[in-house]
């Protein structure tokens, strides 16, 4: 199979579906890759529970997406919220060498059982840093996209640097792009301490 499926899940205002637009934004559009991208609010937008889903055929002879649903296992899972946490199983995850990711934020789930389960899972302060560095959670949309790029390497990081200039106001892509990078040094050295536990 050359779908790639990834799902990001919490709630509304934390940056589930901008993040969503932005991998597809990369993947199709730069990395002329076709894809898909789904999402669904709860009942407030801002608040409310809300999930985002991205298809990529990494396949570049293959030009629509069949179905556009992203399909369980998952090759990626981002999770934001805790009421998004206590539904996630280990077997959500693929197995693969490259892909089974789940990325999830320790500012705002306190409590994550099955993150402990997934050997590719990686646990970033998102929210913390967004606010403590950029003093605005806004930011944590780029450090997210950031891990996402290096550990996906579906797309080129010029890809992703200019869908951040795409989707960002023009006054604070500088710090949209230190926040991407923040997030692209997370997924390096979460990508070492998985060589050296292989090892």
């Amino acid at each position: 199979m050359s779908r790639y499926e990834v799902r990001i899940v919490g709630y509304g205002g934390q940056g589930v579906i901008t993040l969503s637009k932005m991998i597809i934004n990369a993947s199709s559009l730069y990395g002329n890759l076709a894809a898909t991208q789904t999402e669904a609010y709860g009942s407030s937008a801002r608040g409310g529970r809300c999930w985002a889903e991205v298809v990529i055929e990494l396949d570049k002879n293959i030009k629509s997406i069949d179905y556009p649903k992203a399909m369980e296992p998952y090759d990626f899972l981002v999770v934001l919220s805790e009421e998004a946490a206590k539904n996630v199983k280990p077997d959500n995850l693929k197995k693969d060498e490259n892909t089974g990711y789940l990325i999830w934020d320790t500012s705002t789930i306190q409590s994550f059982r099955a993150a402990k389960q997934i050997d590719k899972a990686i646990g970033i302060p998102i929210q913390r840093i967004a606010v403590e560095v950029f003093n605005n959670m806004v930011f944590g949309n780029s450090i997210l996209f950031g891990v996402f790029t290096s550990l996906s390497k579906i797309f080129s990081e010029q890809s992703a640097i200019e869908t951040i200039k795409k989707f960002v106001p023009s006054a604070t892509i500088n710090q949209n792009l230190e926040a991407f990078e923040l997030g692209k040094q997370e997924a390096e050295k979460f990508l070492i301490k998985l060589k050296e536990a292989a090892n």
